[in-house]
């Protein structure tokens, strides 16, 4: 079974999840909340950051392709062209593990 470590300030976490299964889902299963709103790919709150393992993802969705583009965008506007280099954003909602990843909730608000 893959492992997420969550770090969160400055507290990590690590969980032992079901291969193929959303993040969100699997946190939320072992008493962890992640940050969410329409637990649909539409709104981007539960838009975390993969700090390591991105490949160990699901490819995106179109509907998770669409809002983090998005998120994208408007970060760029926001904080510059640089502000989002080297980062990967995802949907903790959207997104199923395949393998061991270290995730963190994406804090900036937009």
């Amino acid at each position: 079974m893959p492992n997420v470590s969550l770090k969160n300030n400055n507290e990590v976490k690590l969980f032992e999840v079901h291969e193929n299964e959303l993040i969100w889902d699997e946190l939320d299963r072992l008493g962890t909340k992640l940050p969410a709103g329409c637990l649909a790919g539409s709104c981007g709150t539960c838009r975390i950051e993969v700090l390591e393992g991105a490949q160990n993802l699901s490819p995106l969705s179109v509907v998770e392709k669409e809002t983090v583009h998005h998120l994208e965008e408007q970060y760029k506007k926001i904080y510059g062209e640089d502000f989002l280099k080297g980062k990967t954003l995802r949907l903790s909602c959207r997104a199923r593990v395949t393998g061991d990843i270290s995730i963190t909730p994406f804090k900036e608000k937009i």
